[in-house]
């Protein structure tokens, strides 16, 4: 059977529907109080631009060597194994705890409209229905995601558009006023990783027609159109709660200018499927890293099995299982948005040294890429997008607690130890080192490479 894949359109709504939801819903609020609300409008906007800088390394491999469980391909083929599985347990963490932080997200919305319903039963709920979904496979996935997506805009266009005559803030003012560089740095380091969903693209690459052009500009589209309905929701926000300390979710702000029977479709229509999109794309983005990582034998081999659908089921169900049991034994979400921000701020520049190995190892593959600016460029553009990110982490770093940080480090020193004892395990019990495995060359890029040599279109 022809596995499916998604065409160009499915794929620019999957990226809208992955960036709208427990983003712009859970984070803008922390972000304001962060910020302040004068700097919201601003701070997205500089959020997006960020964004695009930082993306471009990501897109730059994804043109030229398209491959599901993205970073973690990279890492292990071009430039270390430890690399590579030092990236499997970040995103594994990372993974888990955004599902979970979306869920709690929906339950939030979810149990405004249903009040007898405890928060804990919502957030499950959510994560069981869509692991169902996102089991039979990414064609299904994307047909549910259109659906929302479309509903989600008509919902986020009604909060803009009525809330923009209810602001009591003049936007000129908003975005005029005298802002503080260091809380300006912390809150775009919270607000950029409401704008990377669209990266799910660049881990399900082998699932998608003609990757290495289509992935590139969904990104990019998905990713500008989302950042000026940002813009717009961030001023409607502060505009018409100027005291911005007492938002703590942008329900009770469409409260006061929606009419009851608005303030239902917005909560349902808008708030629900925006974090269930997000919820939907998360849920394909990392089982494909898990799958990646447990087919060279890092994470037990199970999870590196397809089901009938051509989805990674059993990596969808650990990952929705981990999240449960985050959810069921309760976390503060300010701390854990927080936590999983560090991580990809500060550990992402050593994905980009996969951009220095691209003409040693692959030279035609990244010639003949959809994106072809000169390597020298790419390379400071890489440099650039990596200080940033290690300057953006360290802003939001001051602003975790001590008890943050202590659990980042005792993770990722359990991560150390598992891999040890793995490794051992494995060569007992299978014959093979599995960072000899992680190096092994990855045949579709070789025929890439071979095709690009030539003279052929990858």
């Amino acid at each position: 059977m022809k596995k499916q894949k998604m065409k160009l359109l499915s794929c620019i709504l999957m990226g809208i529907g992955s960036i709208i939801g427990a983003s712009v819903f859970a984070t803008t609020p922390i972000a304001i109080k962060i910020i302040g609300g004068n700097g919201i409008v601003i701070g997205f906007i500089c959020a997006a631009l960020f964004v695009f800088l930082r993306s471009i390394p990501e897109m730059l491999l994804v043109s030229a060597l398209p491959a599901n469980g993205g970073s973690y391909m990279y890492l292990t083929r071009l430039v270390h194994p430890l690399m590579g599985a030092w990236d499997a347990f970040n995103e594994l963490v990372v993974g888990v705890m955004k599902i979970a932080t979306m869920a709690l997200t929906f339950s939030t919305y979810f149990c405004m409209l249903v009040p007898a319903c405890p928060d804990q039963v919502a957030a499950v709920a959510c994560i069981v229905i869509f692991t169902i979904v996102s089991w039979y496979g990414i064609k299904f996935s994307s047909n549910v995601q259109n659906i929302c997506v479309a509903i989600l805009l008509v919902a986020l266009g009604i909060y803009i558009f009525g809330g923009w005559g209810a602001t009591v803030v003049s936007f000129s003012e908003v975005i005029s006023s005298t802002i503080q560089i260091g809380s300006l740095w912390a809150a775009m380091g919270i607000m950029h990783g409401s704008l990377i969903g669209a990266n799910v693209l660049y881990y399900s690459a082998e699932e998608i027609e003609n990757p290495g052009k289509n992935v590139p500009i969904a990104y990019l589209v998905s990713t500008l159109a989302t950042a000026i309905i940002y813009a717009a929701v961030a001023y409607v926000t502060v505009g018409v709660m100027p005291n911005f300390y007492e938002i703590d979710n942008l329900a009770t702000v469409a409260g006061k200018f929606l009419s009851p029977a608005m303030l239902l479709f917005f909560v349902s229509g808008g708030a629900l499927l925006a974090v269930v999109t997000s919820v939907n794309s998360a849920m394909m983005m990392f089982s494909r890293i898990n799958f990646a990582a447990a087919r060279d034998g890092l994470f037990p081999s199970a999870i590196s099995k397809l089901n009938r659908h051509g989805a990674p089921g059993i990596s969808l169900w650990v990952n929705s299982i981990i999240a449960i049991v985050a959810i069921v034994a309760g976390f503060n979400l300010d701390d854990v948005v927080k936590i999983t921000t560090i991580p990809g701020l500060l550990l992402l520049p050593i994905i980009f040294f996969s951009i220095f190995m691209l003409p040693k190892k692959f030279p035609n593959a990244y010639k003949n890429s959809y994106i072809k600016t000169p390597h020298i460029l790419n390379c400071i553009i890489t440099v650039v997008a990596g200080v940033m990110c290690v300057v953006l982490g360290s802003y939001v770093l001051f602003e975790m607690e001590p008890k943050n940080w202590i659990t980042m480090v005792v993770f990722y020193i359990c991560a150390i130890i598992y891999t040890i004892i793995r490794r051992k395990y494995v060569l007992n019990k299978e014959g093979y080192d599995i960072l000899e495995k992680m190096r092994e060359p990855y045949e579709p890029w070789y025929e890439l490479e071979e095709k690009a040599k030539a003279g052929g279109k990858s």
